[in-house]
């Protein structure tokens, strides 16, 4: 040791033994030097730092969030699923039941459709029969006349697709 270091240890031991303490952890740690040297760098890779460690900690308690929901609901999930397997022969049974009273309403239905459809074809033709009688007015005489209403139930289903509706 020179004159100047003991100069130092004798009027600032604590600074001296501060310097040394600084000096070991430099050399057992050489990533502080690099944080010291490098502060801005430094800074930026605390913030990355934090925010993967909060990543990992928000997937963890979603995980154990998810896990308990799922302990607490699986007696429910259980008893519901038993409780389908063992009670699907009475809702078939139930079907069958429903399905054998009902056989005596159908002729009624099937009546009441048929009426319907027979009072649908009766408008269905008075509109035609109007539609004729307005389709000469509406033509010049040098046109020749549309084909008849009788000829429109003849057509391909493609050309009456393509006949826009009034």
């Amino acid at each position: 040791m020179d004159l100047w270091q003991f100069s130092i240890l004798a009027i600032n031991p604590l600074q001296s033994t501060l310097v040394r303490w600084f000096h070991s952890l430099g050399d057992s740690y050489p990533i502080l030097s690099w944080l010291i040297a490098h502060p801005v760098a430094a800074v930026i890779s605390l913030l990355v730092f934090l925010a993967v460690i909060q990543l990992l900690l928000g997937w963890i308690s979603s995980g154990i969030k998810h896990l308990l929901v799922s302990i607490v609901k699986s007696p429910y999930s259980l008893v519901r699923w038993f409780l389908g397997k063992t009670t699907a022969p009475l809702g078939s049974a139930k079907i069958q039941k429903f399905s054998r009273s009902g056989k005596g309403k159908e002729p009624d239905q099937i009546t009441a459709i048929l009426k319907r459809l027979d009072h649908h074809q009766h408008e269905q033709d008075k509109l035609l029969k109007e539609l004729k009688s307005l389709l000469p007015l509406s033509l010049p005489e040098d046109q020749p006349s549309p084909t008849p209403a009788h000829d429109l139930k003849t057509t391909p289903d493609d050309a009456a697709t393509k006949i826009p509706p009034p």
